[in-house]
């Protein structure tokens, strides 16, 4: 699948934990099995969790759960840079919820389900976590596994959480529908697309899309349009085939189609995506993009922790 485009800064194999900041881009829907916390040190992404979709800003911190469905989007002509906390779920387990799954509400723009610490004690921890991941040091491994325990400590004592049995039903509903849409993104160039993975499944159209809007809160149709645009952005961004070739690799059946979903999803003819993409890159290598990027970083999060 099309996941985020991350940057890693910091990895240890030893402790089930990564650690990093990086301008995300778009995915499409996917789940994992880590938590992953979401900070925003600049810029603007959306989050489709589930049937809800969410605007982030600079500022703002949100918990993606253990094994939930969601997809990320950055908003277009803005630039981004997000911190990454992803926590594996053993590192939550205990005796009494050893065979459950746990839920936690942080999400900032939820105002009514601000922890008792405030939204702005978990952002700035997750700076800290990340500053010290970006350290020269050979200790920061220890100090980053110590902040990432008392940080699964505070979400346990501050953040409104539940526990919840796990269910095989609703567990092989979320499987069955990432293995759906992994079926439709293998298949995009086929018109009946959704006709054969209903066959390739056993399901009804009706049953597929009841399948997809409960994981997902969308259909079989929206999730089919958003995997042809993304792979038609990547070929746009990243190879000179023409536009019939592009419409045709994508399933869009005509060039009508593809421009307009194109440019609903979008806001930009595939023309102007193309263009828009080779002058990015033209003036990222000018000014050194890469170069300055960590510098940036620690900078952002030095105003954070003063």
């Amino acid at each position: 699948m099309t996941y985020s485009i991350y940057e890693t800064v910091s990895s240890n194999q030893t402790f089930p934990v990564n650690v990093f900041v990086a301008p995300i881009e778009n995915s499409t829907f996917h789940w994992h099995n880590e938590y992953e916390m979401i900070g925003i040190l600049k810029g603007t992404i959306n989050i489709r969790v589930s049937s809800e979709s969410i605007t982030l800003n600079e500022g703002d911190i949100f918990l993606v759960n253990s094994r939930v469905i969601h997809a990320i989007r950055c908003i277009e002509d803005e630039k981004n840079l997000c911190m990454i906390l992803q926590m594996s779920p053993e590192l939550f387990t205990s005796e009494e919820n050893e065979n459950s799954d746990i839920r936690f509400y942080l999400d900032s723009t939820q105002k009514d389900e601000e922890p008792e610490r405030g939204f702005a004690y978990f952002y700035r921890n997750l700076a800290q976590l990340v500053y010290e991941s970006l350290k020269e040091d050979g200790h920061s491994p220890f100090r980053i596994r110590a902040q990432v325990c008392a940080m699964i400590a505070d979400l346990f004592d501050y953040v409104i959480y539940d526990v919840r049995f796990r269910d095989s039903v609703s567990q092989n509903q979320q499987e069955l529908a990432v293995s759906v849409i992994e079926y439709m993104e293998k298949y995009l160039e086929e018109d009946s697309i959704v006709d054969m993975a209903c066959r390739q499944f056993g399901l009804s159209r009706k049953s597929l899309d009841r399948v997809l809007k409960t994981m997902t809160g969308v259909t079989g149709k929206e999730i089919l349009e958003n995997l042809r645009v993304e792979r038609a952005k990547s070929l746009l961004k990243n190879t000179d085939k023409n536009m019939n070739y592009i419409l045709d690799s994508c399933g869009f059946g005509s060039e009508k189609t593809f421009y307009r979903v194109f440019r609903r999803e979008t806001g930009l003819t595939p023309n102007e995506f193309r263009h828009k993409g080779q002058i990015d890159q033209y003036n990222e290598q000018l000014k050194g993009y890469l170069d300055y990027e960590v510098p940036e970083v620690k900078e952002i999060l030095k105003k954070v922790l003063e």
